[in-house]
């Protein structure tokens, strides 16, 4: 990502997500009424918001077929994940590159139980809380907000310099995050999350395949999606083989609890009456607990 620019990705998320909220609640595959207030800045003075939402949404299937909806399954399959680790009782959340997730508003389970650390880009950050300042009124003293840049910052340093506690049991959540970082990157943070994690803590991420990064995929919504990042400066560098994400894992110091493709997630959320939303294959979801 640009060094002085907040990140567009995470503002085109939440377009994809308030697009989804919209939806009769019928169809929802997930509900995310905060992200409406994460908008660009075009979409919040407009008019006719809803209408340039469904415009935006349109134009990107145009471009980049099934990927909304693979984004929407993603958000669906991370918060059922922590619906399930607070039921078993975590008590910490580590949000990496948190962007505009809204997961410490929408969770109420969340609130005086699970201490949240948000950790992103500083200059995404800034822009969020400007906007939680602006729109939001909810109760976040159980959130800390954690400026942190992946290449040149330390999680060890970021995390207990703010409370972090490797006795607590722990979910990592990384969304959208992993194909943006070189494999330094990737290999610090795991063996942070290896080494200073209580038993049962755990991890969810998504990946793309190295085809997607290398740009040799076949599918033509991979490769339009890693030009038009390109464009933005929010390169795809970084995947990892799908049949190969055991080892991978494994070798890191995790133990591989689910390993999600796309006609999983896709027979799982789209039935009934979107059982005809395409998504895309490029999108891959992980679940893993800290060996």
């Amino acid at each position: 990502m640009r060094p002085n620019q907040s990140s567009v990705t995470a503002e085109n998320n939440a377009v994809i997500r308030a697009h989804e909220s919209m939806r009769p609640e019928s169809e929802r595959i997930c509900n995310d009424t905060y992200a409406v207030y994460f908008l660009p800045d075009r979409f919040l003075s407009a008019t006719d918001r809803k209408e340039q939402i469904n415009q935006s949404i349109s134009d990107w299937e145009k471009h980049f077929p099934g990927v909304c909806n693979s984004i929407i399954a993603r958000t669906r399959f991370i918060d059922d994940c922590l619906q399930e680790a607070v039921k078993a009782g975590i008590r910490q959340l580590v949000i990496l590159g948190a962007g505009y997730d809204t997961r410490s508003l929408r969770f109420e389970s969340l609130k005086n139980k699970v201490v949240v650390f948000e950790l992103d880009h500083p200059k995404t950050q800034k822009t969020k809380l400007k906007r939680i300042k602006l729109y939001v009124v909810a109760d976040l003293s159980n959130v800390r907000y954690i400026p942190f840049d992946f290449y040149t910052d330390l999680l060890d340093k970021k995390l207990f310099a703010h409370g972090y506690d490797d006795h607590l049991t722990t979910l990592f959540i990384w969304e959208g995050v992993t194909y943006y970082l070189c494999p330094s990157a990737i290999d610090r943070t795991l063996l942070f999350i290896a080494q200073h994690s209580a038993l049962k803590s755990s991890l969810i991420f998504d990946y793309f395949p190295p085809t997607v990064a290398n740009g040799t995929t076949r599918l033509t919504e991979a490769r339009a999606l890693r030009e038009g990042l390109r464009h933005i400066g929010e390169e795809i560098v970084f995947g990892i083989e799908p049949d190969r994400v055991i080892d991978f894992m494994g070798a890191r110091g995790f133990t591989v609890i689910k390993n999600i493709q796309s006609n999983v997630y896709k027979q799982a959320y789209f039935k009934g009456i979107n059982r005809s939303r395409k998504v895309s294959e490029m999108f891959k979801f992980l679940q893993a607990r800290v060996s």
